[in-house]
């Protein structure tokens, strides 16, 4: 469990008496707060087999068509465990690693790097440039291109294996040009292995149109491999507790054909509405406020990110900053403050 404390120096014996008599014949060095850290950043390096690109991402396309591959784009960030986690998961194991390479070309952009990426023949940007133009909100976002230098998939956060598998194959089989991912998904033969769970946080209302707080809107079901650790691990988090009270909270079940109202006064069912959404991860989270789409959630965050996501919301961050410069800020003041910000699982 995540924790934020305080970063105190433990001196023991004499350095206690010398921290004392500093403090006595220096009374601002009393008021000196020690600079917090972060802790839970894991080093990670791509795979060598990854294509090494002048970033030029149009000849890039050309050539991954000619050998009937599509181009990914691995955004990442250095010393996130997000992203060395879906490198070792997916990546680096098989049967996923042999699959990836014999269907995509990956290109590796670091979200704060410097190298010039040619995106088209009329869009040249930075790594971070072209991170901030495609609202890169979390790393990893994988984003898939087809021989038309078009997006026709993109992920944004961690996924399992088990959730990457039919991503890679909607795309490898170009199934892009009749569904959605989404629907995609929804279809995909699961065995059933999770029971929604109740929670006092959740709100049983079916009317969303008249509420006037921040609203989360939370869709699971029962194949939903990542709910359990929703549950387990986020929702006992006295700090993420705290930031979902602040906020209208209602769960759904993904497959529910009961009558519900939108946040725009529509009737509909959250089965139906999921499917507007075009959610494809789950447990799938949408915020409003003001009656209008805010952000969302469609990636497994850890305990640190997931609550300043939360208070993105809740104190209309959103207003003012996107939620990367937004998590920024945050973690600027926390260290500031000394706490310890741990940003690992």
């Amino acid at each position: 469990m995540q924790t934020l404390t305080r970063s105190q120096p433990w001196f023991g014996g004499l350095g206690l008496l010398f921290a004392l008599f500093f403090t006595f014949i220096s009374p601002s060095h009393a008021e000196t707060t020690t600079e917090g850290k972060v802790v839970g950043g894991v080093e990670h390096e791509m795979p060598e087999w990854f294509k090494e690109s002048f970033l030029e991402i149009q000849e890039d396309v050309k050539e991954a068509s000619a050998g009937n591959k599509h181009v990914m784009l691995f955004f990442h960030l250095n010393n996130c465990p997000y992203c060395d986690k879906m490198l070792k998961d997916n990546f680096l194991q098989e049967p996923s690693k042999t699959y990836i390479q014999e269907n995509f070309d990956v290109i590796a952009i670091n979200v704060k790097g410097d190298r010039q990426v040619q995106y088209s023949k009329e869009l040249a940007f930075s790594e971070k440039e072209l991170a901030d133009e495609l609202e890169v909100a979390l790393t990893p976002t994988i984003s898939f291109i087809n021989s038309e230098n078009k997006t026709v998939a993109r992920l944004n956060g961690y996924r399992s294996p088990e959730q990457f598998k039919p991503v890679l194959d909607y795309v490898a089989k170009q199934i892009y040009k009749t569904e959605s991912l989404s629907d995609y998904l929804a279809k995909q033969p699961q065995s059933d292995q999770y029971t929604l769970r109740p929670n006092e946080l959740f709100q049983p209302l079916k009317d969303l149109s008249s509420i006037k707080t921040p609203l989360a809107v939370i869709f699971e079901s029962s194949t939903c491999s990542d709910c359990a650790y929703f549950h387990d691990t986020l929702l006992q988090d006295e700090a993420i507790k705290t930031e979902f009270k602040a906020l209208t909270v209602v769960r759904f079940d993904a497959n529910d054909s009961t009558e519900i109202i939108d946040v725009n006064g529509q009737k509909t069912t959250p089965k139906d509405w999921l499917k507007q959404l075009k959610l494809s991860y789950q447990p799938g989270m949408v915020f409003f406020d003001e009656g209008k789409e805010v952000t969302r959630l469609e990636g497994k965050l850890f305990n640190f990110h997931f609550q300043q996501l939360l208070n993105y919301v809740s104190s209309q961050g959103y207003k003012e900053h996107s939620f990367p410069a937004h998590l920024g800020l945050r973690q600027a003041e926390l260290l500031q403050q000394g706490k310890t910000v741990d940003i690992s699982e």
